[in-house]
């Protein structure tokens, strides 16, 4: 545990949350269903972004991507590390938890596998 001068946030509240697909990058194109699924498209520079279930299929059937998980309180706090193993995004303030977990992390693009 590191002695960090920073008071611990608490859980982020994902309601409201919406999905960020938006053909064109244009405000009037923007989803507006609530998000459902985290995705991480490149885990070296941790681009990520949120999907309804929808979006979430054409994403599984068109694309590429690291890994997925649905969203949770975890996944908009900052410094949150993406948990490979337990499908979820993690607080952490233990620097050697974080590191094991930043660990399972790997290059690039890998396609999912189905379920």
């Amino acid at each position: 545990m590191t002695d960090s001068p920073f008071a611990p946030l608490g859980r982020y509240d994902t309601r409201g949350q919406k999905c960020t697909y938006s053909p064109g990058d244009i405000p009037a194109n923007d989803c507006q269903a609530n998000a459902t699924w985290h995705i991480l498209w490149n885990a070296t520079t941790a681009d990520a972004s949120l999907a309804c279930d929808p979006h979430m299929a054409q994403a599984r059937a068109r694309f590429v991507f690291v890994d997925t998980h649905r969203l949770s309180p975890d996944c908009g706090m900052p410094n949150a590390a993406w948990g490979f193993h337990n499908k979820r995004c993690y607080y952490l303030d233990d620097t050697a938890e974080a590191a094991v977990i930043a660990g399972a992390a790997h290059d690039g693009h890998v396609k999912e596998t189905a379920r």
